[in-house]
């Protein structure tokens, strides 16, 4: 039996371990993660840079967010009480410190992030502060003047940089922002007839005002890609209807059908690629392609023999996509579709007989399909950044270690193209889609040296109020650069009627000057019908 103070011994021993057990075994119990508030800059300056206010939450989001450390709170988030409060503090509200933490109060948060900047002329300043909601440290101040607007982004790492080492105890590295004086950056995204600017102005300079239709199609065209199949030295449009693949040759201005190939019924082809991956002098064609419940993969591989077209693998569970690797060339990528089209992991692939099988993991944001996926330089002339289109229709542009460096606040993409989730065992309603987005390019347009980024942005039908179904009303291709804080537009077509499925950038007609393709799907008249009625190819000459 044991005696009393021996019981009182083995029972101070049991707590101990219990409470070293929960501090070592549940830490997030006793270190939650710090709160961030970063209100948008007030944005000084006789001319509109809206988008700088944006450029800086999302510069300051992504360095100051460390999963499991410090959570940023969203951009909609600090809206919604922004507006809520603008009965107690004003309409336009006033970013002081005594404002910050009545701000900060609301949202429950640890620390507030607020400040300015102010343009004129040339001159450029930064001034900010951060807010302890506690009291427990004073206020962190920031100022900088610069004689460029390219000097923002090292202001922001500065920023950034004091407080993650004075606030949070950590240190990050900014090499990556390091060159942030881009050749011919555009303030604003601005059109300038000034070459100091790039010598890239508006549409008519850089693209054809009109357009030349080369097919028209009866049905809907879900994909296009360009490329020459045969190895002749002449360009191929090839198209995708659910079940067909339409090999076009181009003659008198116009598309003429030199080859369909027909599939079973059960395929819904979204997505086709051309790229020479087995190196045997035959790019083949890679086709993506849902089964007809929209539930699963059923993508396949075709290539030229020299006489006729051949599947070389099929029944692949693979979205493809093919990209132009800086220092490689053309790759191929593939990647899982896992539960959710936006959630599988994304691979670099290789050539395995006739098969083609993952290689290399990519490291990339959660929400990244490789369908919108594209890589080459951004922020830097010297690096090369990937740019996606999230599920949410951002752009997002990130580094291959899969850290976001920017995320924009305008949708792009948009097409009928969409996956079905899995139902909950106990929900019997409506199955939920997940729609897909359109492939990215980059091409230097302004021949300087440094690529821009052309994009699709299809405008729903009621700004997207029908949920589930998307309908098309119009859309363009956007033409994006990065100005030394985001990604601004420098140029676009103009819209058409309908959306565009797909577009490609080649020299189609052979004159030796490379045109922009696109496949439109025509407007459907009947609000509920799922399939066009008609869709043509057309192209842009490039200037």
């Amino acid at each position: 039996m044991l005696k009393p103070y021996k019981i009182i011994k083995t029972g101070l021993v049991v707590v101990a371990l219990s409470l070293f057990t929960i501090v070592t075994i549940t830490p997030g119990l006793c270190s939650q993660p710090k709160k961030v508030a970063v209100i948008p800059f007030s944005i000084n300056s006789p001319q509109d840079l809206g988008f700088l206010q944006d450029g800086l939450f999302n510069m300051l989001f992504s360095r100051l967010s460390d999963p499991g450390k410090v959570d940023v709170v969203d951009r909609e988030t600090i809206d919604n009480v922004l507006i809520k409060l603008r009965d107690s503090l004003g309409k336009k509200v006033s970013l002081n410190e005594a404002n910050a933490k009545i701000i900060g109060a609301n949202m429950g948060v640890d620390y507030v992030l607020f400040g300015s900047l102010t343009h004129f002329g040339e001159s450029v300043s930064l001034d900010a502060g951060m807010v302890d909601m506690t009291g427990e440290k004073p206020t962190l101040t920031f100022f900088e003047q610069s004689k460029s607007m390219g000097d923002v982004i090292p202001m922001v790492n500065t920023f950034s940089g004091d407080i993650n080492l004075k606030i949070f105890n950590r240190s990050i590295a900014n090499e990556l922002y390091a060159g942030s004086k881009q050749k011919g950056a555009l303030q604003g995204g601005q059109a300038d007839d000034n070459s100091a600017n790039g010598g890239f102005v508006n549409l008519q300079k850089t693209v054809q005002d009109r357009f030349h239709t080369h097919l028209k199609f009866k049905g809907q065209i879900n994909a296009m890609a360009v490329g020459d199949l045969t190895n002749d030295g002449i360009v191929q449009v090839v198209a995708a209807t659910d079940d067909e693949v339409l090999i076009h040759k181009f003659a008198d201005n116009r598309l003429l059908l030199d080859k369909k190939l027909k599939f079973s019924s059960s395929h819904r082809i979204i997505s086709l690629d051309i790229a020479d991956i087995n190196k045997n002098g035959y790019p083949e064609i890679f086709v993506t392609s849902l089964n007809i419940h929209r539930e699963g993969l059923k993508s396949f591989v075709l290539e030229y023999n020299g006489s006729t077209y051949a599947t070389l693998t099929d029944d692949e569970s693979y979205y493809f996509r093919s990209i132009d690797d800086p220092e490689k060339g053309k790759i191929l990528l593939g990647q899982k579709p896992a539960d959710h089209p936006f959630k599988g992991q994304i691979y670099t692939m290789k050539v395995a007989g006739s098969r083609y099988v993952k290689d290399e993991k990519l490291r990339v944001p959660r929400s990244a399909s490789v369908l919108s996926l594209a890589q080459g330089p951004v922020i830097s002339e010297n690096a090369a950044d990937y740019v996606s289109i999230n599920e949410y229709g951002r752009l997002n542009v990130f580094s291959d270690t899969g850290k976001i460096d920017w995320e924009g606040n305008k949708k792009f993409g948009g097409t009928a193209h969409y996956f079905l989730l899995k139902r909950q065992e106990t929900d019997t309603s409506f199955q939920k889609r997940a729609y897909l987005n359109p492939r990215l390019l980059f091409y230097d347009i302004d021949n300087d040296g440094k690529p821009e980024i052309f994009a699709l942005r299809n405008e729903e039908l009621a700004g997207g109020a029908f949920g589930s179904y998307k309908r098309f009303t119009k859309g363009n291709i956007e033409i994006l650069s990065w100005n030394g804080i985001s990604l601004a537009p420098v140029a676009k077509t103009r819209s058409v009627q309908g959306w565009i499925s797909d577009f490609a950038i080649a020299d189609i007609d052979g004159d030796g000057q490379d045109e922009l393709v696109a496949s439109v799907v025509g407007k459907s008249k009947f609000f509920l019908k799922t399939k066009a009625q008609s869709s043509n190819i057309i192209s842009y000459k490039m200037k």
